[in-house]
């Protein structure tokens, strides 16, 4: 049975409060799944990696060669560097799934960090903080709102 409240759903996003212990900030893969986890790309207890390698290979392109990748080019990264067979499709899963977050924008066959108004260009801290918080505050207000009428009707 379909309910008529799922047509008013725009956007789903998990935000998870998460400790973050010295020994996750040693290696870079640890890091990534971190903030796979922490920002909801994949589930506590997940072993599938291939959200993190396509994360991985995103920013190598856009922080170590300074350039927007295509989904091929990632695909041909993960092939040829990281002997992972993957296709086409799946990357631009991933790749789609960053940019429903905001912080990753797909203009003309190209991926990019959708940089912050008030930052740098390519500071990624800045843009997610942006970006998520633009979503987050719309969303509490709309609660507010809510849980503001929901009061007064309880209240009359």
């Amino acid at each position: 049975m379909r309910h008529p409240e799922s047509d008013l759903v725009r956007k789903t996003f998990t935000f998870r409060r998460m400790d973050l212990p010295p020994q996750v900030l040693l290696t870079k893969k640890s890091l990534l799944r971190w903030i796979a986890l922490s920002i909801g790309l994949i589930s506590e207890n997940e072993s599938r990696s291939t959200v993190i390698e396509i994360l991985d290979s995103f920013f190598f392109f856009v922080f170590s060669k300074k350039e927007n990748p295509s989904s091929q080019q990632i695909k041909a990264f993960l092939e040829k560097n990281k002997g992972i067979s993957i296709s086409e499709k799946l990357v631009r899963y991933h790749l789609n799934r960053l940019c429903a977050l905001g912080f990753v924008v797909h203009e003309k066959g190209f991926y990019s960090l959708n940089p912050a108004p008030d930052a740098e260009r390519d500071d990624l801290a800045a843009a997610f903080r942006h970006w998520y918080r633009r979503e987050l505050e719309e969303s509490v207000s709309m609660i507010e709102k809510a849980l503001g009428k929901v009061q007064a009707a309880y209240e009359k």
